[in-house]
């Protein structure tokens, strides 16, 4: 109706990680997860093989996210993640740490 206000809340674009790793396409043998450290978000992907596991992770800093928003920034790690996984991920050793990557800002 013309003229009329709606009290609708407007649609929250924001996705939920899960929805997104969902839709990203990953291979159904990797788990991608995340969580807060101290400098920013760390995003995981591992994949479990007879020899142990792959994987790598990807520090999202605060400054990244402040500078370029969360949203593309998530979309652009999900990428690089999805691209590692294609191509290959290096394997993890037992007791050491996953190798790391790092967002940050200009």
């Amino acid at each position: 109706m013309p003229g009329t206000l709606s009290l609708r809340r407007p649609h929250n674009k924001a996705m939920d990680f899960q929805t997104q790793i969902d839709q990203a396409g990953f291979p159904a043998d990797v788990r991608v997860s995340t969580y807060e450290e101290v400098e920013g978000r760390i995003f995981r992907i591992m994949r479990r093989v007879p020899e142990g596991k792959q994987g790598l992770e990807i520090l999202l800093s605060d400054d990244a996210v402040e500078m370029y928003g969360e949203g593309p920034m998530v979309v652009t790690v999900l990428k690089q993640l999805l691209e590692r996984a294609e191509q290959g991920l290096p394997m993890v050793e037992a007791g050491q740490e996953y190798p790391r990557q790092t967002f940050v800002a200009d």
